[in-house]
C-alpha cells in the first residue's frame, strides 16, 4: 500500500511541471487584459464619477458668502432742506446719512426646488461615466483579437516546425542511405548533392520559422506580462465554447451613449422650469435698514433679512429648439453608426460561416491526400533502394507529402481560429 502511494505521488510529481508549462488561449486572453495600461482607467473613470456626483449631491447644501466692503459715494439719501431747517428749529437734528459707508455681512441661500436640473445633471454623470467604461471595453475586446491573433500564429508556425523537423529527420535519413548507394557504385555523386542541398533548405526554413516562432513569442509575452519560456500553446478543440460570455461591447457603447443622449435632453428641458429656493442675509454697519433712525446717527446696527426668492430664466426659451434639434441628430448618428457595425458584424460572420464549412470540407479530403502521400513516398524509397528512381523524383514525392501533412495541420488550426474568430464576432 505505502508503495502504491509513493508511485502516485511520484507520478504526480512529474505531472505538475509538465501541466505547469502549458497555457491555454483563454489564459493569455486575461493576461493580457490584467496586463494592459488601460485597465487603469477603469478606477480613474470610477473615481472622478464619484468626484462629479459628490459636487453635484453638495449643490442642496445651503450656499453663501461672506464678505466685507467700505465705501464712499457722492451723494446719499437725504430729507429736503425746508423739511430740514424745520426740523432744526424744533431742536432735531437730521444731518442726512453719511457719504461713507462699510458693512461685514453674510448671504445664505438654500435651494427649494431646481426644476430637476440636478437630477438631469446626476444622470448626465452617470451615463458619461458608463460611455468612458463602455468604450474602454470595446479597447480591450479588440485587444482580446490581437492576442488570439498572434496565438494562432504561433501555433501555426510550431506546427511547421514540427513538420520541418520530421522532413529534416527523413531527408538526413535518405541522405545517408543514398551515400551508402553512392559507395556501393549504385547511385550518383548528382544524387547526393540533390538530397543534401534539399537538407540545407529545410534547416534553413526551420531556422527562419524558428526566428519566427521566437519574435512572435517575445510580443505575446509583452502583451501577457511575462515571458512564455517553455510553455506550451495548446490548441483548443473544435467544438471549444468561447471564453467570453458577455455580448460585444460595440453594441453595450451604444446603448449607453444613447442613454447619456436621453439624460441631456432631459437636462435641456428641465433648464425651462422655474426655480424656487429661500435666502437669509444679515450684516453689521452702517447704514443699516432703518434709514431715518441713520439720518440722525452714525452707529453701526446688526440688520437681518430672509425670505422666499422664485426664478424662471427664460434664456434658455432661445436656445431650448436648437439644443433638442442637436441631440436628435447625434441619436440619429448613434443608430446609423450601430446599423453600419451589425451590417459589417454580419457580413464578416457569415464569411466567417463561410471559410469554417469550407475549411471543413477541405479537412475530409487532407487525411486521406497525407495517406496517399505517405504511402507513396514509403514506395519511392524500396523504389530508390533498387534503382529505379532517381533521387530528383524521390525528392519530388518528399515534397508532396510535406505539403500534405503542412496543409493538414495547416486547414486544423486555421479552422479554431476560424471558429474563435465566429465565436468573436458573436460573442454568446
Amino acid at each position: 500500500m505505502k508503495r502504491r502511494i509513493l508511485t502516485i505521488i511520484i507520478a504526480l510529481g512529474w505531472l505538475l511541471p509538465l501541466s505547469a508549462q502549458e497555457i491555454t488561449i483563454g489564459e493569455c486572453v486575461r493576461l493580457a487584459r490584467e496586463h494592459y495600461p488601460l485597465v487603469a482607467q477603469y478606477g480613474l473613470v470610477e473615481r472622478l464619477a464619484g468626484l462629479d456626483l459628490s459636487d453635484i449631491s453638495k449643490a442642496w447644501l445651503p450656499q453663501g458668502t461672506v464678505g466685507a466692503q467700505v465705501t464712499w459715494q457722492n451723494d446719499v439719501a437725504a430729507l429736503p432742506d425746508v423739511l430740514t431747517r424745520m426740523l432744526a428749529q424744533n431742536g432735531v437734528e437730521y444731518p442726512g446719512l453719511d457719504k461713507a459707508q462699510y458693512r461685514v455681512g453674510i448671504d445664505v441661500a438654500q435651494q427649494i426646488w431646481d426644476g430637476g436640473r440636478s437630477r438631469a445633471s446626476r444622470k448626465v454623470a452617470e451615463t458619461s461615466s458608463a460611455v468612458e467604461t463602455a468604450a474602454l471595453d470595446v479597447q480591450l475586446y479588440e485587444l482580446e483579437a490581437r492576442v488570439e491573433e498572434i496565438y494562432f500564429s504561433i501555433l501555426l508556425l510550431e506546427e511547421r516546425i514540427t513538420r520541418t523537423d520530421k522532413s529534416i529527420a527523413l531527408v538526413d535519413s535518405t541522405l545517408s542511405q543514398v551515400r551508402s548507394m553512392f559507395r556501393n557504385g549504385v547511385a550518383m555523386q548528382s544524387d547526393c548533392d540533390q538530397i543534401e542541398a534539399r537538407l540545407l533548405a529545410l534547416r534553413q526554413q526551420k531556422t527562419t520559422l524558428t526566428a519566427s516562432r521566437e519574435s512572435l513569442g517575445r510580443i505575446l509575452g509583452i502583451f501577457i506580462g511575462t515571458s512564455l519560456g517553455d510553455r506550451k500553446l495548446v490548441l483548443p478543440a473544435e467544438d471549444a465554447g468561447p471564453y467570453a460570455t458577455d455580448l460585444n461591447p460595440q453594441n453595450r457603447l451604444f446603448d449607453r451613449t444613447l442613454a447619456n443622449l436621453t439624460a441631456l435632453e432631459v437636462g435641456v428641458k428641465s433648464s425651462l422650469i422655474p426655480t424656487v429656493g429661500a435666502f437669509a442675509s444679515a450684516y453689521y454697519g452702517y447704514p443699516g435698514y432703518n434709514m431715518f433712525r441713520n439720518m440722525q446717527t452714525r452707529d453701526l446696527s446688526f440688520n437681518f433679512m430672509a425670505g422666499i426668492k422664485i426664478g424662471w430664466n427664460f434664456g434658455a426659451l432661445y436656445t431650448r429648439s436648437n439644443s433638442l434639434d442637436r441631440l436628435r441628430l447625434r441619436r440619429d448618428r448613434v443608430e446609423v453608426e450601430r446599423a453600419t457595425f451589425n451590417f459589417n458584424n454580419d457580413v464578416a460572420m457569415t464569411e466567417s460561416m463561410g471559410k469554417i464549412a469550407a475549411l471543413r470540407e477541405v479537412m475530409r479530403d487532407d487525411e486521406r491526400i497525407v495517406r496517399l502521400r505517405s504511402s507513396v513516398m514509403a514506395a519511392a524509397r524500396s523504389q530508390l533502394r533498387n534503382g529505379v528512381i532517381d533521387a530528383t523524383a524521390l525528392l519530388t514525392k518528399l515534397t508532396d507529402e510535406e505539403l500534405a501533412e503542412n496543409d493538414l495541420s495547416q486547414h486544423r488550426i486555421e479552422l479554431v481560429k476560424a471558429i474563435y474568430n465566429l465565436n468573436h464576432l458573436k460573442n454568446k
